[in-house]
């Protein structure tokens, strides 16, 4: 999910530096020299201006009113010597915990306290230990203040026993994918015609929603949320209705004031279809339509980034929610989670305590590198009911960092990565699906090659739309959830999987061929997931690594260098 936009108008805090050796990191009376830990107690020296440059990345500028570098020296000592900001003076923030950080420097290394104050500080060192560890005193209460934060445990018990709940009292939001409105599938528009779905299960999620409550602006016992960078319908077609953010939830105000600009108004958006910087407006938009609705379960569904939204949405609930809210359980089912590129949150990679059940289907042949590398899909972290631990959670909550407090509530959350390899127990309530096609394929998609073009659909195609509809209908019943009349799809579940095998030419094609080992290294015919949060765009896996061997029937293009089965087992479809 990539996000670099400031999200904060307090573009700075005071803060005071305290070393391992006990003092504060000081200018000295000069205010030239380089800076030493080498202060009992703060005072003007030892006072900071800390300005917020981005993700972890700040400024630190002096009581001299000149900002701290260290490529000025070339033993890289650090002083506050610079009239203006630049390269040189931009520091890499490295949480260790809630108050303790290390710094990096521009040269790469840490800023290291080698000698306990009696020598400047320098940014020398390659890793981070004792001494280049600095507690990041924020001396700013106003700024830093904590947010209603909730107790830091779900009981399992109580959970267990609302699961049990009758099933007239589920609430179900579907959330769309990207650049898809929430009449997608069932009105054509200019970008979108409506005739590439397959005819009995449109673009599944909002079929499913018309199905269940009647209407496609129908708000109860289901509703839609609007896509990433588009407006609710099709008509009008430049404008949206606006989200609701400031109740039940009781939001972070860092949360508030980065999405109240994507609420109403005209959000289509090509740009935001890339950056995808709306997500978390629509997530908690559809957190708070859950919270009002009374209900005592909650079913979140969601296609692309949509499905990415449903898992913040959860986390939303936890996070900001009452007592009786956060013990609310929360079912999610994940059609091809996509975050796309840059940051992946925590609350992304793992799944909060409130979370019941997760059904992930995934397609196999989104696998074209590098043109597909932006849909590496996103495959969270069961969470501690589902793998048998204790479900207890502490939110994240750095307490020296005031911007974008939201993203790293999960942070200290993360638990057993299902993609590594692991002898354990599977997990109860988590199932991975492999399914062929490709995201929008999965969706409902009828096209041959799983582009836009109507005259293109195909009858060998149709088969996973309708495997996917079926399954879709069959966890939502499960879940809790009345639909008054029967599905539009006869055909069994065995028999679609069966044409879905038999019939595997075109999605052959639409993954680079049947034979997906090539002489080209790294793979390039190999989709990519991960569960893994953090900027690092190489922190993924080959999904015929994790996924494990297809069963030998099945007509799934695997690799001949993959190895090492991820821990959960993944069902073939």
């Amino acid at each position: 999910m990539k996000q670099t936009k400031q999200e904060n108008a307090d573009s700075f805090i005071r803060v005071a530096l305290k070393a391992n050796n006990g003092q504060y990191v000081s200018v000295g009376s000069s205010g030239n020299a380089p800076l030493q830990a080498a202060r009992s107690s703060i005072g003007q020296g030892e006072t900071f201006e800390m300005l917020h440059q981005g993700e972890w990345q700040v400024a630190f500028r002096a009581a001299n009113g000149k900002f701290v570098g260290s490529d000025k020296d070339e033993n890289n000592q650090l002083a506050a010597n610079s009239n203006k900001m630049g390269k040189g003076e931009i520091f890499r923030i490295v949480p260790l915990d809630e108050k303790h950080v290390a710094l990096i420097a521009t040269n790469g290394s840490y800023v290291c306290n080698a000698k306990s104050g009696a020598a400047p500080l320098r940014a020398t060192s390659k890793s981070a230990g004792d001494s280049e560890t600095f507690e990041l005193v924020p001396l700013e209460k106003d700024k830093v203040e904590s947010p209603a934060r909730p107790s830091a445990r779900m009981q399992n018990r109580r959970a267990a026993h609302i699961q049990s709940a009758a099933p007239s009292v589920a609430f179900t939001v579907f959330f769309a994918g990207t650049a898809c409105t929430r009449d997608e599938g069932e009105v054509s528009r200019p970008e979108s015609d409506k005739r590439i779905y397959c005819e009995q299960t449109g673009y599944i999620l909002v079929r499913l929603h018309k199905e269940i409550s009647g209407d496609l602006r129908a708000t109860r016992p289901s509703v839609t949320v609007r896509g990433v960078g588009e407006n609710d319908w099709s008509i009008p077609r430049h404008d949206s209705e606006p989200l609701v953010f400031k109740a039940p939830l009781k939001a972070d105000k860092t949360l508030l004031s980065y999405i109240k600009s994507y609420s109403g108004g005209d959000q289509l958006s090509k740009a935001t279809q890339l950056d995808g910087w709306s997500a978390p407006a629509l997530a908690l938009h559809g957190a708070n339509l859950a919270a009002a609705s009374g209900a005592r379960q909650f079913n979140f569904f969601g296609h692309s980034r949509g499905a990415v939204e449903a898992i913040m949405a959860a986390w939303f609930l936890y996070a900001y929610g009452s007592d009786s809210i956060r013990q609310i359980p929360v079912n999610i089912f994940a059609i091809d989670p996509v975050p796309g590129t840059g940051e992946w949150y925590g609350i992304l990679t793992q799944l909060p305590p409130n979370v019941m059940n997760y059904v992930g289907v995934y397609s196999w042949d989104q696998c074209v590198m590098p043109a597909d590398k932006p849909f590496s899909a996103l495959v969270p972290r069961p969470n501690g009911r589902m793998i048998g631990t204790n479900n207890d959670i502490k939110l994240t909550y750095y307490r020296f960092w005031p911007w974008n407090r939201w993203k790293y509530l999960a942070d200290e959350s993360q638990k057993k990565d299902p993609l590594k390899p692991a002898k354990d127990p599977q997990p109860q309530g988590y199932e991975l699906f492999a399914c062929r096609g490709r995201h929008s394929t999965v969706a409902g998609n009828a096209t041959a090659n799983a582009e836009y073009d109507p005259t293109n659909v195909s009858a060998d195609v149709e088969s996973v739309p309708k495997l996917v509809y079926r399954m879709a209908r069959a966890y939502l019943t499960k879940w809790g959830v009345e639909f008054p009349r029967n599905g539009a799809v006869d055909t069994s579940a065995l028999d679609l999987r069966i044409d879905i095998n038999l019939n595997h030419r075109l999605f052959d094609i639409m993954g680079g061929g049947a034979t997906r080992t090539s002489i080209l290294a790294d793979r390039p015919y190999v989709r990519r997931v991960s569960s893994i949060y953090g900027k690092n765009p190489f922190n993924t896996y080959f999904m015929d690594d994790v996924a494990g061997d297809p069963p030998y029937t099945m007509a799934y293009p695997v690799t001949n260098e993959r190895k090492n089965a991820g821990w959960v087992k993944w069902k073939f479809l």
